[in-house]
């Protein structure tokens, strides 16, 4: 078993450090405990449970690094036939294009 930096964990779902960097200064994982295999198949309690849960994290990183990004993939676009999703901030998260206004 593998040690991780656990953030938040409730009786459905853990969200945690990876023990391996990930794209961001700032990486937690929130993952619900039971097997869900991606977004489409996530049961409406679990869902809630995990959206208040992503919540909670995403408040805790935005206090600290002022913003964050949560993100989920799906598809092809899913490295991990678990559902989760990433919460991220600081050097390493995608930033959008702004459009100049001129």
């Amino acid at each position: 078993m593998v040690n991780v930096d656990v953030v938040l964990e409730t009786s459905a779902v853990l969200a945690f450090r990876p023990p391996v960097p990930g794209f961001a200064t700032e990486h937690v994982i929130v993952v619900p405990k039971k097997h869900v295999r991606s977004l489409l198949e996530l049961d409406p309690a679990t869902g809630a449970e995990l959206l208040t849960a992503v919540q909670a994290v995403t408040r805790l990183v935005s206090d600290q690094h002022g913003g964050c990004q949560a993100i989920t993939s799906l598809g092809d676009e899913q490295h991990n036939r678990h559902f989760h999703v990433h919460v991220a901030a600081g050097d390493g998260v995608a930033r959008f294009i702004k459009q100049s206004t001129t």
